[in-house]
């Protein structure tokens, strides 16, 4: 006796149900417009600034990303005397 009467066979049909369906247009179109409004972002610029402190008894040094160094950002935490930036 053989299994080949448990064994059920497959049909031609149920294997092509199972194949994946393309993509809708309204889904095609939704991720088009997502990369347009991605795209329609600017694009902010950090700058690496590189602050010294001129002080030859401190020798405080920093690395701050931003756009734009504040007042605040080059007083020195130690000696409180003006920092040198380097822009890198």
């Amino acid at each position: 006796m053989g299994l080949d009467k448990w064994i059920k066979p497959e049909d031609k049909e149920k294997k092509q149900k199972k194949k994946v369906k393309a993509p809708d247009q309204k889904s095609k179109n939704q991720i088009e417009d997502m990369q347009k409004i991605s795209d329609e972002k600017p694009i902010t610029k950090l700058n690496k600034y590189i602050l010294i402190c001129p002080n030859s008894k401190c020798k405080y040094q920093k690395t701050i990303m931003k756009k734009e160094l504040s007042d605040n950002d080059l007083i020195c935490p130690r000696c409180n005397k003006k920092m040198k930036p380097k822009v890198k």
